[in-house]
């Protein structure tokens, strides 16, 4: 499964450092299809061992300044520390500011460049969305979008988003860059245009379509906001269980922020 989700909402509910840590964990390696996999990918960008992610993943460490620079900026993919420190959850802000690495060169070119292709092609962001979801059979993408879906194929190929594991097989590649706002707006709004069912939205029906706006003071939307995430992170809890793995590609997309009215005369 592909879980993409910006890391700057404040999750009031957790009061531990550990947890905090273990959750965006979670978060990251839920791109994986195999967790395991995941950690050695993360060992590798990072250098830390993979005992001690595992560890971490368990809330049995309590990270040191330099374990969460080096995480958070592969999270992330910033290494400008402060930028970085705007962007991590609080209570990691707190712990990594006593940290001064080198600064590295942030590259966001592939990002740009991924971004642009899925606005010039959407049917390549399918494509990637079900890449990370599991496998990608060629002969199934081949069934569904004809000459058309190969080609596509292809070219994420070519952009290093997936590469082969065998004749037929396709899986989302380790280099992926780690999608901003933006993108992850596009691909919401893009896969609820294409696929949310209007006539079928009910909460207990077989999708789930809900808007609702008002006015909030601060303390108001940051409880919103954390309504949110535990939303989020509860999703991620049901799809990584063995027991909920199955075969109905499911997305799901939230959005909740201020409206900007201009100033009221």
């Amino acid at each position: 499964m592909l879980a993409i989700a910006t890391m700057n909402i404040e999750t009031n509910d957790i009061h531990s450092l550990e947890a905090q840590v273990a959750l965006d964990l979670m978060s990251y390696l839920s791109k994986f299809s195999n967790q395991n996999f995941g950690i050695r990918v993360l060992s590798k960008e990072t250098g830390l061992n993979e005992k001690t992610i595992k560890r971490l993943l368990k809330e049995q460490n309590k990270p040191t300044y330099q374990t969460l620079y080096l995480l958070y900026s592969e999270f992330l993919n910033e290494y400008e520390m402060d930028i970085l420190l705007k962007k991590v959850p609080s209570l990691v802000a707190q712990r990594i500011s006593h940290y001064s690495p080198d600064k590295k060169e942030v590259k966001n070119s592939r990002l740009e460049e991924l971004l642009d292709t899925l606005k010039k092609e959407p049917v390549l962001a399918e494509l990637f969305i079900l890449a990370g979801m599991g496998p990608l059979l060629k002969s199934v993408i081949g069934f569904k979008y004809g000459q058309y879906g190969l080609k596509l194929i292809d070219k994420l190929c070519q952009m290093e988003l997936i590469i082969k594991v065998d004749s037929d097989t396709f899986v989302l590649s380790k280099s992926t860059p780690t999608l901003d706002g933006e993108a992850i707006k596009f691909l919401g709004e893009y896969f609820s245009h294409r696929f949310a069912k209007p006539e079928n939205a009910h909460f207990e029906g077989e999708n789930c379509l809900s808007f609702y706006a008002e006015s909030l003071n601060e303390e108001g939307l940051k409880e919103w906001l954390s309504v949110d995430s535990q939303a989020f992170y509860k999703k991620m809890e049901i799809a990584n269980n063995p027991k909920y793995k199955g075969n109905i590609p499911s997305f799901t997309y939230t959005c909740t922020d201020t409206i900007e009215t201009g100033k009221i005369q």
